[in-house]
């Protein structure tokens, strides 16, 4: 059963029979949402989206930060598939160009009847053709970083945008100013930033470092010297606009404008998690909605295609279809990549598919009934082998220092599922002991005697496990140490070594519950959860007897007062203010991969990204999922419900665009045409000019010719060209 389809845009015109351009361009809206035509930049946008509101929103009421009017239409019916087929069963296709007459084709609408209806539930589905988030998403963003950034031919702004607004009689402030020299002044808009702001947006992406496999080199994609982006991918466009541009405009921009940019990037974000509330939906629904009205009040209506206009109609899909991951197009585009390079004969592309594809299955079939075989050809995964944890780069071992010894098995101790009942015991033995003690006491002294009474209590008892036996022996002094190590499917560096690389492998987090003490006189100590940050500043892997352990030695922020929650859903830290120095080891299977990204705002202080492990693992369980949570609702809304110049209009700085005017071509006189001839002369005219010039007024070239009646001499090329002319 086809459950639906997906595809880029045009093809979901081919596909459904739409005409997705023009007019009505959007399949879902159909004709009750009409685009308005600009003169001046040749197309059709979509500018008013109020009619996506709620009845009694504000906006419906604003005149001047919208196109000079109010709106309160109702929402555009969207039409089930029974209604579709009606419109549709009775169209007859008739291939070729038609002349125009009765039976030519409409321009707009349904101009075929997909034969996708033979099918018998096509009719009762709710989506029949899914959009394709993934395209939506990159062309959304290119506009919107071509506008920010005035990068030619890719920015929505410049002076035919501004005559638009001139021709709709809307904001006047942003119209294009003709002075009495050969210069146009384009005033600033909210959204236009000066020199100095781009500078620091660029050089904000430009230091990024992602960890491995998470994305390409971002900096690669930043030219500093253009100040512009460049050779963006689908999925480069993906992990901008949800990660790092809200942390990029964070010190740019008006706050309605940066807040609106940041909501948008963050509903894309939501819409991507794979777990979604669905009591969500209808909220998400209305955010996207209030979104774009926001951007329709800073922006302007070129800014507009129909690729702004389609994110309205993706919460529907989602109820229908489920969250977007599950029909996102990476996997697809990859595959077709794979595909591609089977392709040995370009006239039978698909014979060459089907028998690599047929070699391939075979030789997994087969391989499946083989042990111990190692497969050739056949691509695994580098992570294959290593998820409980490999060390990769940098081997060296030597002994540890005392007391780095005495923390890491420790450490390793207190988080064994086998010596959990002892440690329990040992407290329970420290404070019949000491009655009189107060909790932080107890806790320092459990820490620091545990080793000992522990092995103490293992060698009483009988019998015992061999890996108890080995634990309360302890570790030996020489450990292995490692530059990478590479566990639960990521990759993990030491501080030094990422300052070789391209990439940021050393971010680290771990969430525990412990008890906290608000002073040393504390008799009140608070269990509860609390999310720790650092880097990896050691790797090293302890060898017990008949195993081995490896820890992370980590430098931890401080937790106090140092790791702050903005506004913005973003938590930031001072990695310099150090914390927990005297239990700084974790296990590397509990280590969680994150990476940092300078704070715009302050050059002191780091951001935190956390990534998501890639579980693409044969020989390990992947039916894992990630908790998730929306971030839209985690960002402040600014509702802008001013309906004056301020809105659109930005005051704080003048650097607008300025436009030279073209110079008109003046007729060329004889002397001109005297000028361009000498000048021929003497750099040489082309031998096609001569040799065409030649024929068409019957000259003859002189040629020379040696013994064997070849052309040689300065004029030999005539020769070849004029038979040349001649033959063809």
């Amino acid at each position: 059963m086809l459950f639906c389809t997906i595809q880029d845009y045009p093809t979901y015109g081919n596909l459904s029979g739409y005409t997705v351009k023009g007019e009505c361009a959007c399949p879902i809206c159909e004709d009750s949402l009409k685009g308005k035509w600009l003169s001046a930049s040749r197309k059709y946008v979509y500018f008013d989206h109020r009619p996506f509101l709620p009845p009694d929103h504000q906006y419906r009421k604003l005149k001047k930060a919208f196109n000079g009017e109010q709106n309160f239409e109702s929402c555009p019916k969207v039409f089930t598939s029974q209604e579709v087929f009606d419109k549709v069963k009775d169209i007859k296709i008739t291939f070729g160009k038609l002349k125009k007459s009765k039976d030519a084709h409409p321009k707009q609408g349904y101009k075929k009847c997909s034969g996708f209806w033979r099918l018998p539930y096509w009719r009762f589905l709710f989506v029949r053709h899914s959009l394709n988030v993934m395209h939506i998403e990159k062309n959304v963003f290119d506009s919107l970083i071509g506008t920010l950034l005035n990068i030619d031919k890719k920015t929505k702004d410049g002076p035919k945008a501004r005559d638009d607004l001139k021709k709709w009689n809307i904001r006047n402030e942003l119209h294009v100013v003709e002075e009495t020299g050969k210069r146009k002044y384009i005033p600033p808009a909210a959204y236009t930033l000066y020199k100095k702001e781009k500078v620091e947006l660029c050089s904000t992406l430009a230091g990024v470092k992602v960890p491995e496999g998470y994305s390409s080199n971002i900096s690669s994609l930043v030219s500093m010297e253009n100040l512009k982006l460049v050779g963006l991918k689908s999925h480069d466009c993906h992990v901008l606009m949800e990660d790092f541009l809200p942390i990029a405009i964070r010190s740019i921009l008006p706050k309605n404008v940066r807040y609106t940019i940041i909501r948008l990037c963050c509903f894309f974000k939501a819409i991507y998690s794979k777990v979604i509330n669905p009591k969500e939906l209808d909220s998400l629904e209305v955010e996207i909605a209030v979104i774009l009205c926001q951007l329709e009040m800073y922006f302007p209506p070129s800014f507009f295609d129909v690729m702004m206009h389609l994110p309205i109609h993706l919460i529907r899909e989602i109820r229908f279809c489920g969250p977007v991951h599950m029909r996102a197009q990476w996997a697809f585009e990859r595959q077709m990549k794979t595909y591609k390079g089977c392709v040995k004969n370009a006239y039978r592309p698909e014979a060459c598919i089907a028998e690599k594809m047929f070699y391939e299955l075979a030789m997994e079939y087969c391989l499946e009934h083989i042990d111990h075989v190692k497969t050739l050809g056949l691509p695994t995964s580098r992570h294959s082998g290593r998820f409980d944890g490999m060390g990769t780069i940098g081997r060296r071992d030597h002994d540890m220092s005392l007391d780095k010894w005495h923390m890491a098995h420790t450490y390793i101790l207190f988080n064994e599922d086998e010596v959990a009942p002892y440690v329990n015991r040992h407290m329970s033995f420290l404070k019949a002991q000491n009655r009189k003690a107060n909790p932080k006491a107890l806790a320092t002294e459990h820490s620091k005697s545990f080793r000992f009474w522990f092995k103490d209590q293992v060698m009483k008892e009988q019998p015992v496990s061999e890996r108890l036996r080995s634990l309360c022996y302890g570790p030996d002094f020489r450990a292995s140490f490692f530059s990478a190590y590479v566990v639960n499917g990521c990759t993990f560096y030491m501080r030094d070594q990422d300052d070789k690389s391209s990439m940021q492998n050393s971010g680290v987090s771990l969430e525990v519950e412990a008890m906290y003490f608000s002073s040393s006189k504390d008799n009140r100590p608070v269990y509860s959860k609390m999310q720790y940050y650092g880097v990896i500043d050691e790797i090293c892997e302890l060898h017990y007897m008949g195993f081995s352990i490896a820890v992370f030695g980590c430098k931890w922020a401080d937790n106090n007062n140092n790791v702050i929650c903005d506004g913005l859903g973003k938590i930031s830290m001072n990695l310099n203010k150090l914390g927990s120095e005297d239990d700084p080891y974790i296990l590397a299977s509990q280590a969680k991969q994150v990476f940092y990204m300078t704070d715009p705002l302050d050059k002191t202080r780091s951001v935190v990204i956390t990534t998501k492990p890639r579980y693409a693992i044969d020989d390990h369980d992947d039916n894992i999922v990630s908790k998730e949570r929306s971030s839209t609702s985690e960002v402040a809304n600014v509702n802008d419900s001013t309906d004056d110049t301020s809105t659109y209009v930005r005051s704080d700085h003048e650097e607008g665009i300025w436009l030279m005017a073209r110079k008109k071509k003046r007729a060329s006189s004889p002397r001109d045409e005297e000028a361009l001839i000498e000048c021929e002369n003497r750099r040489g005219r082309t031998v096609l000019k001569l040799v065409g010039n030649a024929i068409r007024k019957g000259i003859k070239l002189p040629l020379e010719w040696n013994r064997n009646k070849v052309p040689v001499g300065d004029n030999k090329d005539y020769f070849r060209l004029s038979h040349w002319c001649c033959c063809s």
